[in-house]
């Protein structure tokens, strides 16, 4: 028997571009949904491996003027056998962080952690000057019976010049990136 977890990397209310039309990938023997115009560049998708990378154009303003930008997307996931320190993203992300500040990726406050007991989710948002650029990372772990569906997503921002510094990078990366996951259902035991 299957479950299926069906969200947004961040919650938001539906918006226009659930209009546009989709593009699905498989992931896994599941679904990555992109929303709209996107370039897939790249993609190597195997039973228990994915790695995807697509890009789309967007728009972006500064004070109410519009800025042109592109967001360009890595998806990289494995579904391994479950342990307690790979379920733990918090503590992943956090061991990161020297090698990201070494990287010259400043990320902006703390992450937002999100947990639904078998669903851990961890996003943050940043930037970086070399070149200058913003960029949304979400770690997303699903506990599924003896298997994790381990999945990392990082979208990049590049624009011409800088937006308003209250632009919410997270927000756009929800408007067109979605995931829809069947996994095995769990079972109770030893939850």
């Amino acid at each position: 028997m299957k479950a299926a977890f069906a969200f947004p990397l961040v919650m938001l209310a539906a918006s226009p571009a659930a209009a546009q039309e989709l593009v699905q990938l498989p992931l896994f023997s599941d679904t990555l949904v992109l929303q709209g115009e996107f370039g897939v560049t790249s993609s190597t998708l195997q039973p228990d491996t994915a790695e995807v990378s697509f890009w789309r154009p967007v728009t972006l303003y500064d004070d109410d003027e519009p800025v042109g930008g592109r967001m360009d997307c890595r998806l990289a996931g494995v579904v391994q056998p479950y342990t307690d320190e790979l379920f733990d993203i918090a503590a992943r992300y956090e061991a990161s962080k020297t090698r990201r500040d070494y990287a010259g990726l400043d990320d902006d406050g703390d992450p937002d952690y999100s947990e639904d007991g078998l669903v851990r989710r961890l996003q943050v948002t940043g930037r970086s000057n070399d070149p200058h650029h913003h960029y949304v990372l979400t770690f997303l772990a699903i506990h599924a019976g003896e298997a994790l569906y381990d999945i990392r997503i990082n979208c990049e921002f590049r624009h011409l010049h800088s937006p308003d510094n209250d632009t919410d990078y997270a927000a756009i990366q929800a408007r067109y990136v979605d995931l829809a996951i069947p996994v095995p259902a769990a079972s109770q035991e030893g939850q």
